[in-house]
């Protein structure tokens, strides 16, 4: 009967541990993105670059 009891524990800690470990992988999922990729030269530029400061092209829109 103890034994029973130990395993149902020890299974819904498991299971506790799983579900928190899977929310923080969502949370950074959701993190604002503060950067882009160059269309020209696919360098990573700032998101409101008008212009790459590596290749100096004219970046339009958002990738």
């Amino acid at each position: 009967m103890v034994f029973w009891i130990i395993v149902v524990v020890i299974v819904v800690i498991g299971l506790l541990i799983l579900a928190s470990t899977r929310k923080k992988t969502a949370v950074e999922s959701t993190a604002v993105k503060t950067h882009k990729e160059c269309s020209y030269c696919n360098e990573e530029i700032e998101i409101d670059a008008a212009v790459c400061k590596y290749c100096r092209g004219i970046v339009v829109g958002s990738s």
